[in-house]
């Protein structure tokens, strides 16, 4: 499980596998550093891994936060996620599953 924190406001997600729009916004950082498979291996996975999807309709409020801000463009929207509702998560960042 590779975990990452924001800097702006101290959450802390975890993801099965790294997240490449995590690793490229400037107020998350990653925690730990993933260990090598066993075996090594190569070959791709899928090119869009389930976490990158957005949860279930019926997922859970905290599930919707967490997802909406792995996909925040910057921290003003961060910073707006905790005042949403779960409704209005699901409006704006896609009504999956």
């Amino acid at each position: 499980m590779i975990r990452y924190r924001n800097s702006n406001t101290g959450d802390v997600v975890e993801r099965p596998e790294p997240s490449a729009r995590l690793e490229h916004l400037p107020n998350w950082e990653r925690l730990d550093t993933p260990k090598a498979p066993a075996g090594g291996g190569g070959g791709g996975g899928p090119s869009r891994p389930e976490a990158d999807k957005p949860p279930a309709r019926s997922a859970s409020k905290a599930e919707w936060q967490q997802y909406a801000r792995s996909v925040a463009r910057d921290a003003d929207e961060v910073d707006a996620i905790d005042g949403m509702t779960k409704e209005q998560l699901i409006e704006r960042y896609g009504g999956g599953g």
